[in-house]
């Protein structure tokens, strides 16, 4: 057994080669783990955890169905997800690649990008592929806890050892020799399983949060789609209805009972075909967050929204370029590669500016009851088809939507009361996802604070023994 202060593998605290890399990395180790416990074994990376990168496979073995092949944007979230994935042939992944598949509670990480972003796979990306580029991760000694893994792989104790092992001068990565370089601090099982059920269980409710908040903006946008898309309650009008569900009633009494030939096809009568400026104002004001060097601030960027929908909260000086300054009840429309759907609606401030990186359009509604209109109307996969066949660039992957394009882009402006009584059936789903994302928010904080600490020993948990 190595605690802090014996060597691993000769290249320990105590290590007295001469090696210049030697000592370099005794001078690590001792740094990153001088504040454990003395009593928890330390042990090579390799020791402790199984890790296998996927294989490399050529895109003419895609298939349109089959065994998912998992790609770095099916392991953005904490469980695996399969929207988007790939797919192999499963003979051929049966003859060349079984022992890759994923079992239900292996932890996948890239091998580049975000350090610390680790995603389990569940019961439904079971047998699943990942791509080359994720590195699978399992425990390979029975008293290490696979939730603690998850953990170590989410706090300094790893990340300062994947910077300072890691290669690229643009994109960062490691792979499974920098793994074999590293160690892992091994505390008692049950230790271990009560960090992980602490820090769990804060994940859990965010995770609840997360899909609570998702499920009310679908049934948003399913109303949103029944009123402006597929005109059901115009349809049901015309059809002899004398209500329809959700609407309040005096809305469908107002209601026309026909259709008219536009530029973008029929639309109720006395609808207006206009644009965004109809409802909105396109705020261009900018400020330079390093002039305000001290100032804290919410930071809407492009990687913040991606990784999971909350503002970065950062010091002026550490944004580097100059940012549009978001208004109070905008709706933020992202610029790049505009078929991926990157809306946001910033929460209201706490008390701090609020910034967003200039790949976002910052619209402000005219009237306060448009803001959801506006935002279930950015979300529509057609909006954003017809803005990517406009938008410049070389690729789907560098397109950029010219504002003009957005201001320019026809849409269906119902009259105000329509909108109005949207925004009444909507508001409140919407409040109540607000709601979860700002409590998630608050959980997130003290989750960040803890893990750090309960990984490295810094705080300790009244152990039950079984």
């Amino acid at each position: 057994m190595l605690r802090r202060g014996q060597s691993i593998d000769g290249c320990g605290a105590n290590d007295a080669s001469g090696d210049p890399q030697v000592s370099e990395h005794a001078s690590l180790y001792e740094s990153v783990f001088s504040g454990c416990p003395v009593e928890w074994e330390i042990v090579p990376f390799a020791d402790a955890i199984n890790f296998q990168e996927g294989p490399g496979i050529l895109a003419k073995d895609f298939r349109e169905e089959g065994v998912p092949l998992l790609r770095l944007r099916n392991i953005e979230r904490p469980f695996v997800d399969l929207v988007g994935c790939n797919f192999l042939d499963p003979d051929m992944v049966e003859s060349r690649w079984p022992h890759f598949r994923v079992v239900p509670g292996d932890l996948l990480v890239s091998t580049s990008g975000t350090l610390g972003r680790v995603s389990i796979a569940t019961q439904a990306s079971a047998g699943s592929i990942p791509y080359t580029g994720i590195i699978r991760m399992r425990p390979a000694r029975v008293d290490v806890d696979a939730g603690f893994i998850r953990y170590f792989l989410m706090s300094p104790l790893f990340q300062l050892q994947a910077e300072a092992s890691a290669v690229g001068s643009v994109l960062r990565h490691f792979g499974p020799s920098h793994l074999r370089e590293m160690s892992f601090p091994v505390p008692s099982s049950n230790e271990q399983r009560t960090i992980a059920g602490v820090l769990g269980a804060l994940d859990d409710r965010i995770e609840q949060n997360r899909r609570t908040a998702r499920a009310l903006e679908r049934l948003a946008q399913a109303i949103f789609r029944a009123w402006f898309v597929d005109f059901e309650p115009v349809k049901a009008k015309a059809a002899g209805a004398v209500s329809f569900p959700s609407m309040p009633q005096a809305i469908f009494d107002a209601l026309p009972t026909h259709f008219i030939d536009t530029e973008i096809g029929a639309v109720p009568d006395g609808w207006e075909v206009g644009g965004t400026p109809n409802i909105a104002t396109l705020s261009k004001v900018q400020v330079n967050p390093r002039e305000h060097a001290n100032e804290v601030f919410d930071h809407f960027s492009i990687p913040a929204f991606d990784a999971d929908t909350y503002a970065v909260v950062e010091f002026g000086e550490a944004i580097k370029s100059n940012k549009f300054l978001v208004s109070e009840g905008c709706v933020l429309l992202s610029k790049l590669n505009p078929r991926i759907a990157r809306i946001w609606l910033p929460p209201p401030p706490r008390g701090r500016r609020q910034v967003a990186s200039t790949e976002f359009l910052v619209f402000v509604p005219k009237s306060t009851f448009d803001r959801h209109y506006i935002y279930c109307q950015f979300q529509q996969s057609s909006f954003r088809e017809e803005l990517a066949q406009s938008a410049s660039g070389t690729s789907n992957s560098h397109q950029r939507v010219r504002p003009d394009d957005v201001l320019h882009k026809s849409i269906i402006v119902p009259p105000s009361p329509v909108r109005k009584g949207f925004a009444d059936i909507t508001d409140p789903l919407f409040a109540l996802s607000t709601a979860n994302h700002t409590e998630s928010a608050k959980l997130t904080e003290v989750r960040d604070y803890l893990l750090p600490r309960l990984v490295g020993g810094q705080v300790r948990m009244e152990v039950t023994h079984a």
